[in-house]
């Protein structure tokens, strides 16, 4: 059973979604900067660490030793010392097709410019939302309002974050 460390923010929604496809994996830590997040207000979590200090974070991983990181709307750059430490066990949800749109509000961008609207998985490196794609899903923002469009988005992100876990 591998285990999963999961990074998530203020609406926690993907790393919910996780927690109840655990099948091949098992989630030992939920990490998050945030306090108001909404997924601290479930039952049935794994233990949580709240801290805005990634050398804490760090202290952190490096005790449990995860099979892999997920970052899933964590909306902070995590270091390249992280990242170095933990090469190719950290994964990145990022809401536009990469290239294309990095960083914050890409969903945004990427649906106001019809182009390169969709998810990318991708391995994190020290580059800002760089690193290897593992997958990318397409969606069609013609004929949709944006909040229809972040619907879809927040559908493709639930159904495709799992799988790639799954199969990592």
């Amino acid at each position: 059973m591998k285990k999963i460390v999961v990074f998530f923010g203020k609406g926690g929604s993907n790393f919910l979604n996780l927690l109840k496809h655990q099948t091949n994996y098992k989630i030992v830590l939920g990490i998050t900067n945030r306090k108001d997040s909404s997924a601290l207000k479930e039952k049935n979590l794994p233990p949580i660490f709240i801290s805005q200090d990634h050398k804490e974070i760090f202290e952190k991983l490096k005790e449990i030793n995860p099979d892999l990181i997920v970052l899933a709307g964590y909306l902070r750059i995590i270091p390249e010392y992280i990242i170095n430490y933990f090469p190719k066990k950290i994964i990145n949800l990022h809401p536009s097709i990469l290239p294309n749109f990095k960083g914050l509000n890409a969903h945004k961008k990427s649906f106001e410019a019809k182009k390169a609207c969709g998810i990318t998985i991708h391995y994190a490196s020290e580059e800002l939302d760089g690193g290897e794609v593992i997958l990318q899903y397409h969606i069609n923002p013609y004929n949709k309002t944006f909040q229809e469009y972040e619907k879809e988005l927040k559908k493709a992100e639930h159904k495709f974050l799992p799988a790639v876990v799954e199969l990592l």
